[in-house]
């Protein structure tokens, strides 16, 4: 068993053992590290609120949950879905202009990836997150611009689980995805293969997924099709690993709200955060998650996210993902904020005294680092594995090959 521990916040990324070298030279640094993005936010210019605005919901205690509001909605522009204030404000996802200030400052600060949330084609029913926003327009616009700007930057694609996700459906997304996109040179590809994150993989059986991800001769098979990838399932419970990760034929795993993760011939790539926060300091309205972030000082958040990426680093790790760039309404963002006075009832926190772009600046400091380590060669290097593997074992890790990781 491997345990990295470094803090109560720690997300660790599996990935199928790789050897991380890009085609033709070393796998670039910055492409060693990716953060969450999400695409669901919108301003009156665009349309009317949406998860600024987000209800407050109760908690999963009913004890707890009966002596806090909840159900009532927070009031944009005063009064975020958020602990923080953002230093663009409220914005929109739609906005090209923003989609191009993130991107410039993902890559001034070291982060290659972005790993964009999706929510299912527009024209199916139930494709949608909670707040009714479809983000399959929004992930085309950053795509788009990626294309159109030059960035470094790439794109990986997170799979929400909208209402209604299936086997049949997961392979329709796959499809549709695979025609839109895969030759896109904005893609992150491993093995020369799009890279997928699967949120709450574990909603399906893993005899299900099987039949996606595993060699078979079945119709919803997408091993060796156009619509193949390399896919990360989500690992919630201590046994994920042997009843669904393994037999469902994913490539690799990630894991949320550990403080463990057990080797099986994996290499660990650890997703780090600053904290979580449920809800926003003095506000009237509560939200509805007890919370890490908000019971710590400013200094010791700051101290926290600098020790797991020197956790990641001393543990030799090759890849880092980051939760998130901004999920402001969890307060998981290291995205730029600032101090706001309290209005509506409303307070905020801030990263002050020290910069808005604090987080941002430590991980730039991670990146760097990260890169120093493996161009050094100080980091674990091991052999990879082809997506899909051979014969009746295909899917799954640690089936043995010599591929390798690309961006296009």
């Amino acid at each position: 068993m491997m345990i990295l521990s470094a803090g109560f916040w720690l997300v660790v990324t599996a990935l199928a053992a790789l050897a991380l070298q890009a085609q033709g030279g070393n796998f670039p640094p910055m492409y060693r590290v990716h953060a969450f993005y999400y695409l669901w936010y919108t301003e009156p210019s665009a349309g009317g609120w949406t998860h600024w605005d987000h209800e407050v919901l109760p908690h999963w205690d009913a004890a707890v949950a009966a002596k806090h509001t909840h159900g009532v909605r927070f009031e944009p522009p005063d009064c975020l879905h958020s602990p923080y204030y953002p230093l663009r404000g409220p914005y929109s996802s739609t906005s090209r202009e923003l989609i191009r200030q993130h991107l410039v400052e993902m890559e001034q600060y070291g982060i290659g990836v972005l790993v964009a949330s999706w929510w299912g084609p527009p024209w199916r029913q139930g494709s949608h997150d909670t707040q009714m926003v479809n983000t399959d327009s929004r992930l085309e616009m950053v795509i788009r611009e990626l294309e159109e700007s030059g960035s470094k930057v790439r794109i990986a694609f997170h799979l929400e689980p909208y209402e209604g996700r299936t086997k049949e459906t997961v392979h329709e997304d796959l499809v549709y995805l695979s025609k839109k996109y895969r030759d896109s040179p904005a893609v992150l590809q491993i093995n020369g293969l799009p890279v997928y994150y699967v949120y709450d993989s574990y909603r399906l059986p893993a005899s299900d997924w099987a039949q996606l991800l595993r060699r078979n001769d079945g119709p919803l098979n997408v091993r060796g099709t156009p619509a193949d990838g390399f896919f990360l399932g989500l690992w919630l419970d201590r046994d994920d690993g042997d009843e669904d990760i393994l037999p469902a034929g994913f490539d690799g795993f990630y894991t949320y709200f550990s403080r463990w993760a057990v080797s099986k011939d994996l290499l660990f790539v650890p997703s780090i955060g600053p904290g979580y926060h449920g809800g926003c300091p003095g506000n009237k309205k509560q939200s509805e998650r007890p919370s890490r972030r908000e019971t710590l000082d400013h200094d010791t958040t700051m101290l926290l996210y600098r020790a797991l990426w020197s956790a990641a680093l001393s543990a030799g790790v090759q890849m880092v993902s980051i939760t998130s760039y901004n999920e402001w309404g969890e307060g998981t963002q290291i995205e730029p904020a600032v101090p706001r006075e309290t209005r509506l009832g409303c307070q905020y926190l801030s990263y002050e005294p020290a910069s808005p772009y604090l987080y941002l600046e430590i991980t730039s400091e991670g990146s760097k680092r990260l890169g120093q380590l493996t161009a050094g060669g100080e980091g674990e290097t091991c052999q990879a594995t082809s997506a899909g593997g051979n014969g009746d074992d295909g899917g799954g890790v640690g089936d043995g090959g010599s591929d390798d990781i690309a961006e296009q």
